[in-house]
């Protein structure tokens, strides 16, 4: 009786960590699914807008979004064998480890990247502004450092990957890099955030078009660095929660995404604010020269030499044939945060 109720008792635990898994891999690989057409409609903006970025930039956003293209189809390969799997096609399961090897080294490469592109533009910013000198040695040695850890780690984790057996239930070894890894790019992707804001914000012109420009910049990498933590820190959280099911691959499908699409609304950002800083702005200037005799002058005359920027003064000009406005164009040209030029 004790046994039949104990087969009992671990057939539902099967049926129910089957249930959640299956149920964490759709939703998840759905919600990836959806995030990777926003990473398709922000990299089809990005190429078809006229743009200065050096050819570099352009490689590197091209790499991300082909990486995440490779993440996808892994996601959906692994989907396919886990079903099969779960229906009783037992060589099914070697396909199932090998596409979740191939799905965590293609995440690693793509968040390498991403953050390696991250950590050029603060390398880039330090040593164009004009700032103190022991403030930028500062910032580039933390670009190094950052940058030597993020390699290291990425480096350590992706072999430990290649050597697991299980999609779950994983060994005590890998469940230490499960958190060094995750609990590495949260703690990076802060770090960079907040070396980025604080550059900016040290960078500031004193205008208040640039300003605005730099607050928005600002907002954009404390949102981006806090999202991008914050998946990393569920992933690990969810693997907490429940070892024994993917549950924690329902989160690790969007990661990637999250990095491609930050990448590509910063670029996509970045180019609108400087046509902001660029744009054009017209000034009408009324002409008070007119010509006609004193005793025929009338109150909207005086009126108009008066406070000739009045309102409705510009409608009044339009009306009278005696009047004349003309156009004078100010363009504030190259928009930068410093006199060394470096455009936002």
């Amino acid at each position: 009786m004790n046994i039949t109720s104990s087969a009992t008792a671990n057939t539902n635990t099967t049926f129910e960590d089957l249930h959640t898994t299956l149920a964490a891999v759709f939703y998840g690989f759905s919600v990836g699914a959806i995030l990777f057409g926003i990473t398709i409609r922000q990299a089809y903006q990005y190429y078809t807008s006229p743009s200065n970025d050096p050819i570099v930039q352009k490689l590197v956003i091209g790499l991300v979004c082909l990486l995440d293209a490779f993440h996808l189809a892994f996601s959906m390969y692994l989907v396919y064998s886990f079903i099969l799997q779960a229906a009783g096609f037992s060589q099914a399961s070697g396909n199932v480890l090998w596409s979740l090897k191939a799905l965590g080294s293609t995440q690693v490469f793509l968040i390498i990247l991403v953050q390696g592109f991250y950590l050029s533009q603060i390398w880039r910013l330090s040593g164009n502004l004009l700032l103190p000198r022991k403030f930028s040695l500062a910032i580039q040695i933390f670009v190094v450092f950052i940058a030597l850890f993020a390699l290291a780690v990425a480096v350590i984790f992706f072999t430990q990957l290649q050597k697991i057996d299980v999609v779950h239930s994983f060994s005590t070894d890998f469940v230490y890099m499960v958190y060094l890894g995750f609990g590495s790019t949260a703690i990076i992707d802060c770090a960079i955030a907040t070396a980025m804001c604080l550059l900016l914000y040290r960078s500031s012109a004193g205008t208040i078009k640039s300003e605005t420009v730099l607050e928005t910049l600002i907002q954009y990498f404390i949102g981006s660095g806090l999202l991008t933590s914050f998946a990393a820190i569920m992933c690990i959280v969810l693997y907490v929660a429940q070892p024994n099911t993917l549950l924690y691959l329902g989160m690790e499908f969007s990661v990637t995404r999250l990095y491609a699409n930050s990448l590509l609304a910063m670029s996509n950002a970045r180019r609108h604010l400087r046509d902001r800083l660029d744009e054009t702005m017209e000034l009408r200037l009324p002409n008070n020269l007119f010509f006609t005799e004193p005793d025929q002058m009338t109150q909207q005359h005086v009126s108009l030499m008066e406070n000739p920027f009045s309102p409705g003064a510009e409608t009044k000009y339009s009306k009278e044939c005696e009047f004349c406005s003309h156009q004078v164009k100010y363009r504030k040209s190259g928009g930068t945060v410093s006199s060394r030029g470096y455009t936002v």
